[in-house]
């Protein structure tokens, strides 16, 4: 252990403990959920189909059905419910992004037998995460993505949506999914879901909702308007480990129809065959994923869950709405940096006020140097923007104070180095 404090940690950066980091989305773990992993890994489960652990699968269910009530999805994402539909834990964002879009390539084959992987297509804004294009890539089929503007806030246009599918026909590409984000890493921006989703049912096409970060904010009353049209998706997926208090990784992926998930994944050797499994009266959930073998991820969200229920949970995530909007206030009240787009759930993006892009990157660095604050930059139509993402659970409104206080006087240093160098 003495070499794990003098060797390991000095040379990690420090994701979970510091209220330092306010880089990419900070990651939410907490007690209950770490002894969850504890557990998972003590009791080593391999539950790739229910007879390898019965429990494992069983609470897998109960737990993804717990989560899907939790975020206010629609009833077609439940196991409980009548209907196909169910949820899944997968390992990330990218893993459920690559499973959901070979269960489109699997529908969209059944619809036109003779087409080929080469001839299809998914549509995406240019601020969907780079996953999805690794997806496409990955399964071998084209990517496009269409360019925002801060004239719809960095959320993909319907419109241009659908004249850039219906241009794919002529050139000879097949759409077979659209991908749309709740929550974009750059910018925290919504695509408009109700007149996606209606768009790609006119045209049959899948819709999965990327909401790694920002689904867990479907849990507040207050962000019900910015999740409508969710009965419109074939799939959805959040990452549990982003702000529901959870250890990576522990991604839950949901779908309307598991048919298309089953037809694309499922394989039955010999060696795996059973009367439980063939009855059909269990899940099996090695056929909704691409490994086989599968850990007993559930325990750290069923361990979260009984801990801190659904009030506690959704305290957690109102609070880093508040602290963000809280560095937003203090933006507001000086002439020192400017807001590049409205606050969005925890994230500000900010920019030196009035300053050209050159100047933009010094004051990132010069931040970065003072090892006080870790931020990190984003381009938006091709402007630097710094990111702040705040909200972990040792994060108070005085580290909020502190980080406003740190870019604060790392720009008075600079303007003190100008007007030396202008002397």
């Amino acid at each position: 252990m003495s070499d794990l404090d003098s060797k390991i940690l000095p040379g990690l950066t420090h994701w979970e403990a510091s209220n330092k980091f306010f880089a990419y989305f900070k990651p939410h773990s907490s007690y209950p959920a770490v002894l969850g992993e504890l557990v998972c890994a003590g009791l080593n489960v391999m539950g790739f189909d229910w007879i390898a652990s019965p429990c494992c699968t069983e609470l897998e269910v109960v737990t993804m059905d717990w989560l899907a009530k939790f975020l206010n999805l629609p009833s077609q994402f439940l196991h409980s419910a009548e209907g196909p539909g169910g949820g899944v834990i997968q390992g990330s964002a990218g893993e459920s992004a690559t499973v959901v879009l070979l269960a489109a390539i699997t529908k969209a084959k059944k619809k036109f037998p003779k087409l080929t992987r080469e001839k299809m297509v998914v549509y995406c804004s240019d601020q969907t995460h780079a996953i999805v294009q690794k997806a496409t890539m990955i399964l071998g089929i084209h990517f496009r993505s269409i360019p925002t503007s801060k004239e719809t806030n960095y959320a993909l246009n319907p419109d241009r949506l659908g004249a850039n599918l219906r241009r794919s026909k002529k050139d000879g590409l097949i759409p077979i999914a659209v991908i749309a984000t709740t929550g974009t890493t750059s910018s925290c921006a919504f695509d408009p879901i109700v007149e996606i989703g209606k768009i790609c049912q006119e045209m049959d096409l899948w819709l999965h909702i990327d909401a790694a970060y920002g689904g867990a904010y479907a849990c507040l009353p207050e962000m019900e308007e910015k999740f409508k049209g969710l009965e419109l998706a074939n799939s959805f997926c959040v990452n549990c480990h982003k702000k529901l208090l959870c250890p990576f990784d522990l991604a839950a992926l949901y779908v309307a129809d598991r048919k298309h998930l089953l037809d694309a994944l499922s394989l039955q050797p010999e060696y795996l065959r059973n009367a439980h499994s063939e009855s059909g009266a269990v899940v099996d959930f090695e056929h909704w994923q691409m490994p086989l073998g599968r850990r007993f991820r559930s325990l750290k969200l069923w361990f979260v869950m009984r801990r801190f229920g659904a009030d506690g949970m959704r305290d957690h995530v109102r609070r880093g709405v508040d602290l963000a909007n809280h560095f937003a206030e203090l933006i507001r009240r000086e002439n020192i940096l400017e807001l590049y787009v409205e606050p969005s759930l925890s994230l500000v993006c900010f920019r030196w006020a009035g300053r050209g892009e050159e100047d933009q990157q010094k004051l990132l660095d010069a931040v970065k140097r003072t090892g006080d604050l870790f931020v990190i930059h984003t381009k938006l139509e091709e402007k630097i923007v710094i990111r702040l993402a705040c909200g972990g659970l040792e994060q108070s409104f005085l580290d909020i104070d502190n980080a406003y206080d740190v870019i604060k006087s790392c720009v008075k240093n600079l303007k003190t180095n100008e007007q030396q160098e202008q002397s």
